[in-house]
């Protein structure tokens, strides 16, 4: 029993005990992140952005939203014209953070293409009320324009309703994960204890789930991953991502005609699930550092996990949805104009040097390889006419 030291939050306490004095990973992970009271999402105590906890690309730079824009509007106008859509299109943002890359988009509609703006509906999913107060204060200027923005529960959501795309930026590293833990060549799951005297928590194994065992042992068959990995040793741990499926099949209901964009860490799974990485991707965030232990301070800080490229696109195919790319984000940007960005902005800003460098600094961090330029996009589609094609200006 390995004890680490982390606040006590009263609240925390509570619902594990109630649950028998041990949850598993997976439950403390959705609690500290999305319990409507005291979880750093759920109540709203996520704070982005460089004087925040941690950077988004959106919170890092307006131009990020800027230039993803164009590919947006290039994607929603192929929608309306190759697939003769008569239906109003959609621009869904699931989990919008703050509503900065919302923001950025309406920006770039309303500057570029105030036409198609009358047949566009903005929706936002965000299951967490004390985001949603953040992001209409963030739109507030284009709610009063008239601009039609909707918040929507995805069940509120008829299905095959929307025609246009989907995003998903930094969305799917928060969802709960299971922690899976090598002991004595057999899998555990990593749950998480709390001592009643002195309210500390702790990490405890608990038994695996046969739906977990059935998960990992159809993801060996079909994609060669083996969990642990062969010679693993003692206490080698990973995370395994359970609701990804859940969530690819929901937001395929949905969508009519359309791209789904999903913009977030990712790692391959030979690197992933390797010798090497022996305590997985899990990282704590406050105040912009990265806090080593995962249980100190829950609710006040951000918990997030890399996401497996195999398994996504895999999970992806299988629930229907027809893979058109993935590339880096930093190549990403490049292709739909950084460097012509980067220019405009030296000009325009020749005699405010020190903005200048600012905005270029943001811009170069997007596409730096240890920074944000390392994300990767996965561009998935849902067309009732396999025969058409989309293009995607982001892939070169």
């Amino acid at each position: 029993m390995n004890i680490l030291p982390a606040n006590n939050q009263e609240w925390l306490i509570k619902k594990i005990i109630r649950k028998g004095g041990t949850i598993s990973f997976y439950d403390y992970m959705n609690f500290v992140l999305n319990d409507p009271n005291n979880g750093y999402y759920g109540c709203g105590r996520a704070n982005l952005g460089s004087k925040g906890d941690f950077v988004t690309s959106p919170s890092m730079s307006n131009d990020f939203a800027l230039l993803l824009s164009k590919q947006i509007l290039e994607w929603l106008i192929q929608v309306k014209s190759k697939l003769i859509c008569d239906d109003k299109l959609s621009v869904l943002e699931f989990g919008a953070g703050d509503g900065s890359l919302m923001s950025g988009l309406l920006e770039y509609f309303f500057i570029y293409n105030k036409k198609i703006l009358k047949n566009v509906c903005f929706i936002i999913i965000e299951p967490n009320k004390g985001m949603i107060e953040k992001q209409q204060k963030k739109l507030e200027k284009y709610l009063k324009l008239g601009f039609d923005i909707v918040w929507r529960s995805l069940e509120e959501l008829e299905d095959r309703s929307l025609n246009g795309v989907v995003l998903a930026n930094e969305v799917l590293d928060a969802l709960p994960v299971e922690r899976i833990i090598n002991l004595k060549g057999k899998m555990h799951r990593q749950g998480v204890s709390t001592d009643k005297e002195s309210g500390r928590l702790f990490f405890e194994e608990i038994l695996i789930t046969k739906e977990l065992e059935k998960s990992i042992a159809s993801a060996h068959k079909k994609l060669g991953i083996s969990i642990p990995p062969k010679e693993a040793p003692e206490g080698w741990t990973t995370e395994w991502h359970v609701d990804d499926k859940k969530w690819l099949k929901a937001i395929y209901a949905k969508i009519n005609n359309g791209i789904l964009l999903v913009i977030d860490y990712a790692k391959e799974a030979k690197r992933y699930y390797s010798l090497s990485n022996s305590n997985g991707t899990l990282i704590s965030y406050r105040n912009q550092k990265i806090i080593k232990d995962v249980l100190e301070s829950p609710g006040y800080c951000d918990l997030t996990s890399h996401i497996c490229i195999e398994s996504l696109i895999y999970d992806s195919e299988t629930t229907g949805f027809e893979t058109i790319g993935l590339v880096k984000q930093g190549e990403a940007l490049l292709a739909l104009g950084l460097a012509e960005r980067l220019f405009k902005i030296q000009n325009e800003l020749k005699n405010d040097i020190s903005k200048a460098l600012s905005r270029r600094e943001a811009l170069l961090r997007l596409v730096d390889p240890i920074c944000l330029g390392d994300f990767k996009w996965f561009i998935f589609s849902k067309l009732k006419n396999k025969k058409t094609k989309i293009n995607s200006s982001c892939i070169r």
